[in-house]
């Protein structure tokens, strides 16, 4: 069971990553595919979501990086009665500033 753990965290690390690496050469759409798999597997982990929002301002998608840290935020008040991390809210504010 620790094995599989830490199988999981290497990869959702990898995915993430990539996310940054791809986003960094301007490789935006497998950036974003990349970071929604870290997502995807693990919908709770922050870290996973804000790759994907730097993707998409990167990008240049200031509404898409709204709506996922929208989701993001929704998901983790839903679920755990929690707001995003100083982190987060620095990246919506950003968002706000473009």
């Amino acid at each position: 069971m620790i094995e599989r753990e830490r199988e999981r965290q290497i990869r959702l690390h990898a995915l993430e990553v990539l996310c940054e690496r791809l986003t960094t050469i301007g490789r935006f759409g497998k950036a974003i595919s990349a970071g929604l798999a870290a997502v995807n597997a693990e919908p709770l982990r922050e870290s996973a979501h804000r790759a994907v929002i730097k993707a998409h301002l990167a990008e240049g998608n200031a509404a898409e990086a709204l709506r996922q840290y929208r989701c993001y935020a929704q998901l983790l008040q839903a679920e755990l009665q929690l707001e995003p991390s100083s982190h987060m809210k620095q990246l919506l504010r950003a968002i706000s500033l473009q």
